[in-house]
Parts: structure tokens; C-alpha cells; sequence
């Protein structure tokens, strides 16, 4: 910043016929005038030149309602592809996984994959306008096994080797909005207190939001231990543990070729698929009710293919293209869910940043309705 100066007046004869204490006077005041403006201009100067001090690092505020997207766990070098698909979907955070080594799913150790971690931290470095959600990924037999077979013979084992790596990214990523202590392990989703331990632990080297994730469910009235498994489901105290209630939302609803965004809002109040007539919203929604957490769904879509609502995670459901089925879809759960933001927080789409094309790369309709997409809350 510059200070403009007037121009100094030259002494006129008369000033110069003044007596000498007067001229002195004059001559001592413009010199003291001249030595502020001087300070001023030259504080003015070395001000600007100044580096501005560095903004204080600050944990990201609350989000009241996410649009994210999950990057597929396989890209673990394409940064710019992950952006292109976030801006091109309109979505103010990114799940970001990290695999998490595994070379059996019995195994009773983990470790942190060193590139999938640097990938992780390049994301996040990348671009300070999204906010982030970090996903410890069991990325077992190099990926070949899924994560929903895991189910360790030492789970006291597992647990510590488990909790050291999760709390390792915690530290990792002290300023993401939030934290996944594991996600769609469903064959040990009832160790709840070695999860709630866990947890606990986590709280104290981490203050963003702590989320565990579940695996989809069926049930259905002819099938008794449909209805006894999801009972254990909503019973499991790690749920109240936890800052958000996480769900892949998967669920079979209609065994239409090609339903309409009506058939599926009908579906997920009564499934038609075997004809089990499950009421997903009911059984969702009763997960809040019951321990008081938002819902978020931390995987949403299906196969922009024929009955990819019958079987939402089958990647090859059929072999027919379907260009509107993905936006009835999303459509039908976003506009039967997103109605209060203290019961659900959001979604985020499977997958974005993969590196080839998949049947759930989303459709030019889904993309407009996603980007376009904002709750009507009341």
C-alpha cells in the first residue's frame, strides 16, 4: 500500500522576512510533517510486502446434508479423474479409501498400503473445497477377495492390528470431516465391544465425525431368521457408539425389467423381489428412532442396466443398457429419504474416479439429477 504526499510548498519572500524564531519554527514543522508521512508511506510499504500470516488450520464446519461420491479403491494415481467426476456430479465431499492390507480374510494382521495412503493425501491436497471422508478399505488378497468375507480367526488379534491402522489415519487426517471405523463387515458387525472400544479409542486422537457403515439386509415375513437377524441389527449398541449410522444401500426392490421412479418409491415401502414385501424406509429410519444418529448412505447407486433395481449390486445384472434407470433410482430414494436433516445426512455415490468404465458410471440423466438435486427440507 502507497501513501500519496502532498507537494511541499516553496517559501514565498514573505516567509523569508519573518523573524528567524518564526522561520525555525516553520522549517522544524515541515521537517517533523515530512518524517510522518514518510513513516506512514514507508509502514504503508513493508506492510504489503509482508506475507500474511497463515490461516489457522480449522476442522471443516458440520455439513447438514452431503452430496458425495466414493473413489473407486482401484485408482490409487488418477487425481485429475476424481475431480472431473465430483464437479461434473455437483458434490461438496469425496469418500476417500485407503487400502488397508489383508492377505487373508482370516488373516490377524493389517497393514496401510504406502501408495494407496500418498494417493489419499494428494486427493485431499488437491482441492480445499470439498470436504472428506476417509475409508480404511480391507483390501484383501490384493483386492481379490471382498471385504464382506473378512472374518479373522484371531479377532482379538484383528481388533488391535485393526484399531493401530484406523487410528494411524486418524492422525493421518486430523482435519477430514469425518472417519470410518469399518465398513460392510457383516460377519463381524456383532463384536460390538471390541467396535465400541475401538471407538472410544478413536475419540481421543480424533474429533471429526466417527462413522461405521453396514451392509444392506432383506427380510421378510416367510423367512423368521430374516426377522431375528435384523432385530440384532437394530439392538447392536455399536450404533449408538458411533457419530453417524452408515448403510450400503443395496436393498433388492423390484423385480421390474425397467421401473419407473414410482415402482421403486412403492418398492422401498414394500419390496417386491421374492415377493418379501420388506419396508426398507421403515427399517432404516427405525435405526435412527432407536439410537438417535443420522442416516447416511455411504454407498448409493445401481447398473445402469435392465433389473438394476432387482439387484442393485450385481455389476453385470443384465446385459441390456438402461439409460434411466439409475436417475428413477436415485430419484425414488433421495425423495423418499431426504426429507429432515437430523434423520438423513446424505449419500454418497458408488464409485467416482475409477479408472475404466463400469455399468454404474452414471447416466447423462442421473447426472443431471444429481447435479441438480437439493433436499426439500421443511
Amino acid at each position: 500500500m502507497s501513501t500519496a504526499h502532498e507537494p511541499q510548498q516553496t517559501p514565498t519572500p514573505r516567509f523569508r522576512r519573518m523573524r528567524v524564531r518564526i522561520g525555525l519554527a516553520v522549517v522544524v514543522l515541515s521537517l517533523a510533517l515530512a518524517a510522518l508521512a514518510y513513516a506512514q508511506a514507508t509502514d504503508g510499504k513493508a506492510k504489503s510486502a509482508a506475507p500474511a500470516a497463515a490461516a489457522p488450520v480449522a476442522t471443516p464446519a458440520p455439513l447438514h446434508f452431503i452430496k458425495s461420491g466414493n473413489i473407486s479403491a482401484w485408482n490409487i494415481t488418477d487425481v485429475a479423474k476424481v475431480f472431473v467426476d465430483a464437479e461434473r456430479l455437483g458434490l461438496d465431499t469425496i469418500t476417500v479409501p485407503v487400502r488397508i492390507h489383508m492377505t487373508s480374510a482370516t488373516a490377524p494382521n493389517v497393514t496401510i498400503d504406502a501408495a494407496s495412503l500418498a494417493f489419499a493425501k494428494k486427493v485431499i491436497a488437491s482441492k480445499d473445497t470439498y470436504h472428506y471422508i476417509i475409508e480404511p478399505y480391507p483390501w484383501i488378497d490384493n483386492g481379490n477377495v471382498p471385504e464382506t468375507d473378512l472374518n479373522p480367526t484371531d479377532k482379538a488379534a484383528w481388533f488391535a492390528s485393526w484399531q493401530t491402522a484406523v487410528a494411524t489415519l486418524a492422525k493421518e487426517f486430523p482435519h477430514s470431516w469425518g472417519l470410518y471405523v469399518a465398513s460392510n463387515l457383516v460377519k463381524i458387525e456383532d463384536q460390538s465391544a471390541s467396535w465400541i472400544a475401538l471407538v472410544k479409542h478413536l475419540r481421543t486422537v480424533y474429533h471429526g465425525q466417527i462413522i461405521y457403515r453396514t451392509q444392506w439386509w432383506a427380510t421378510a415375513a416367510w423367512a423368521p431368521e430374516t426377522l431375528a437377524a435384523y432385530r440384532a441389527k437394530l439392538d447392536n449398541p455399536l450404533f449408538g457408539a458411533v457419530d453417524v449410522i452408515g448403510i450400503a444401500a443395496y436393498f433388492e426392490l423390484s423385480e421390474a425389467i425397467a421401473p419407473t421412479e414410482a415402482d421403486i418409491k412403492h418398492a422401498l415401502r414394500s419390496t417386491t423381489v421374492f415377493d418379501r414385501k420388506q419396508d426398507v424406509f421403515a427399517e432404516v429410519m427405525a435405526l435412527h428412532s432407536k439410537w438417535h444418529k443420522p442416516i447416511f448412505f455411504g454407498e448409493l447407486s445401481c447398473p445402469a442396466l435392465d433389473f438394476g433395481a432387482q439387484n442393485p449390486w450385481d455389476p453385470a445384472v443384465s446385459t441390456t443398457r438402461n439409460p434411466d434407470i439409475q436417475k428413477n433410482y436415485l430419484a425414488a430414494y433421495l425423495e423418499t429419504f431426504a426429507q429432515d436433516p437430523n434423520k438423513f445426512l446424505g449419500f454418497s455415490l458408488f464409485t467416482i474416479g475409477h479408472p475404466t468404465v463400469t455399468t454404474y458410471e452414471l447416466a447423462p440423466s442421473a447426472v443431471a439429477y444429481v447435479r441438480g438435486f437439493k433436499p426439500q427440507h421443511p
